[in-house]
């Protein structure tokens, strides 16, 4: 698997450094992006990982889920998500 990592500046009224995980041309999510999207905190969302209810993969030491199985937990497809 081929696994590649952008890195760019975000300003929101200060600098951040954000980074896109792809692999295989999916994007990829960390934990700590999840927990942004979710209402639950960082260790919910890796037992859900760890247990196979949210299929996920270890990248870099790092649990991470591509958008299609955050969409398929979530019961609906990219394209839905994309038309709200």
């Amino acid at each position: 698997m081929k696994i590649k990592q952008i890195t760019f500046k975000v300003y929101d009224g200060k600098e951040k450094i954000e980074s896109i995980i792809m692999a295989n041309n999916e994007e990829f999510l960390s934990v700590r992006e999840l927990v942004d999207w979710l209402p639950w905190k960082d260790a919910n969302i890796r037992k859900l990982i760890r247990s196979g209810k949210i299929k996920g993969r270890k990248i870099h030491k790092k649990w991470y889920v591509s958008r299609k199985n955050l969409y398929r937990f979530l019961g609906q497809t990219e394209e839905e998500v994309r038309n709200i």
